[in-house]
C-alpha cells in the first residue's frame, strides 16, 4: 500500500466506542487501531527498511455518512448495512458499496467534494431527472 501511494485516507474511526458496540468483538479481534498506527509509522518514518515511504501522509476523515452519501453526485441514498450496492436514485449510478464510500473517502481527503444542491427534482421523461437547484448544501 505504501510502495503505490503518496497520500492513504482513512475513516477516523472512533474505535473505542465501536467496542462498545454490538460490533465489539469484530472491532477487537480485527485490531484497527493497531493497523492504523503502524499504518502511519511506516507513512512517515525514515528508518529501514522504510526510507522509500519516508514523508508520505496518512489523513483520517470524517466517516459519517461515506457509504450513504452518492460519491457521483452527492446525494443522500439512506441504505440499511445489508444492502451492498449503493443505487442512486438521482443521478442513476449503481456500484459496490464498500467502493462508494472509498471514494467519499478519498475525495475527502483530497479536499475534492461533489457539490450537492437542494432543489425540486422532476421527471422530464425518457428516465431522465432535472434538478432545479434552490441553494448550494
Amino acid at each position: 500500500m505504501l510502495s503505490k501511494a503518496d497520500v492513504i485516507a482513512h475513516e477516523n474511526l472512533n474505535i473505542k466506542g465501536l467496542a462498545k458496540t454490538r460490533l465489539s468483538k469484530s472491532i477487537n479481534d480485527a485490531g484497527w487501531g493497531q493497523f492504523l498506527f503502524i499504518l502511519t509509522v511506516k507513512a512517515v518514518s525514515a528508518a529501514p527498511p522504510q526510507e522509500a515511504n519516508a514523508g508520505q501522509k496518512t489523513i483520517a476523515v470524517n466517516p459519517q455518512n461515506t457509504s450513504q452519501d452518492c460519491s457521483n453526485c452527492g446525494a443522500k441514498v439512506p441504505k440499511e448495512l445489508n444492502i451492498r450496492t449503493h443505487s442512486c436514485p438521482y443521478c442513476g449510478v449503481v456500484i459496490d458499496r464498500d467502493l462508494n464510500a472509498a471514494i467519499n473517502i478519498k475525495n475527502r481527503a483530497v479536499g475534492h467534494s461533489v457539490f450537492k444542491a437542494r432543489g425540486a427534482r422532476r421527471d422530464t421523461g425518457a428516465g431522465k431527472r432535472e434538478v432545479h437547484t434552490i441553494a448550494p448544501a
